[in-house]
């Protein structure tokens, strides 16, 4: 368990990185994502999308949004500000509305989770073959080989996960795991697309120890995001879909697919 004084150092590290003292800020949204006004001196704005959005509103009445990647730790950041008692803006207690949730599983096939397979083979095949040649340059083509094949595995373990709801919980599953979260324990969670084309959408979870989670679900059709946020919202859980449905990547601008 973290202590409060590592969540302190690293949320005031980050703070003062993005140039915000503590005492200014006034709110907070956390996944939920922002779209900036245009301005004057910059017609040319960029709305941010997608996982860890961390939008503090100042008390200088100015909105500072910027991502928290799961390296910087996202659970200390959030504990730390409520911690402060500073108000969580979009976070939204529910009650459960539904007696009985049917047990559901929400997977679809997904090629590329064959293509990193082919690639996480190919690549294990030429290391292989690499180190055989026994010479120095024959090593560290193995070396790289192997590691990306590593690389690709690792890919096809933790970005294809689908998902599994029932009348106590929503699960996650990937390759050889399964990850079980009782809706009474689910602050808020959010469906979004990623930012990495390749992978197409992911769920963030936050749970009530401040604790967020990144899950890239591959393997769960786009369509079915919003009826998802829906079971959850009726099993008291504060869920979220900020994606379009008939778009396949955020800037797809094609939309009737």
């Amino acid at each position: 368990m973290r202590t409060a004084a590592q969540d302190q150092k690293r949320a005031e590290s980050l703070l003062q990185h993005r140039g915000i003292r503590p005492h200014d800020i006034q709110s907070f949204s956390f996944m939920k994502r922002f779209h900036e006004a245009p301005r004057k001196n910059n017609l040319k704005v960029k709305d941010k999308y997608g996982a860890g959005i961390l939008t503090l509103h100042l008390k200088q009445g100015i909105k500072r949004a910027f991502y928290v990647h799961p390296f910087q730790h996202p659970s200390s950041i959030i504990r730390y500000l409520m911690a402060r008692e500073i108000p969580f803006d979009n976070s939204v207690p529910r009650e459960r509305t539904a007696a009985e949730i049917p047990t559901t599983t929400y997977q679809r096939p997904s090629l590329y989770m064959f293509y990193f397979f082919a690639l996480f083979i190919t690549f294990m095949i030429l290391g292989y073959q690499a180190v055989t040649i026994d010479t120095w340059w024959g090593y560290l083509l193995g070396v790289v080989s192997f590691g990306l094949g590593i690389y690709f595995i690792h890919m096809l373990m933790t970005r294809f996960c689908y998902l599994k709801v029932d009348n106590e919980s929503l699960s996650i599953y990937s390759v050889g795991r399964e990850i079980k979260y009782p809706y009474e324990k689910i602050l808020k969670v959010n469906f979004d697309f990623a930012r990495e084309q390749a992978f197409t959408h992911v769920m963030e979870i936050l749970d009530k120890d401040y604790h967020y989670r990144l899950y890239y679900i591959g393997r769960v059709s786009r369509r079915t995001l919003s009826d998802i946020a829906e079971v959850l919202q009726s099993a008291g859980v504060d869920a979220t879909c900020s994606l379009n449905e008939n778009k396949r990547f955020y800037q797809d601008t094609y939309v009737n697919h």
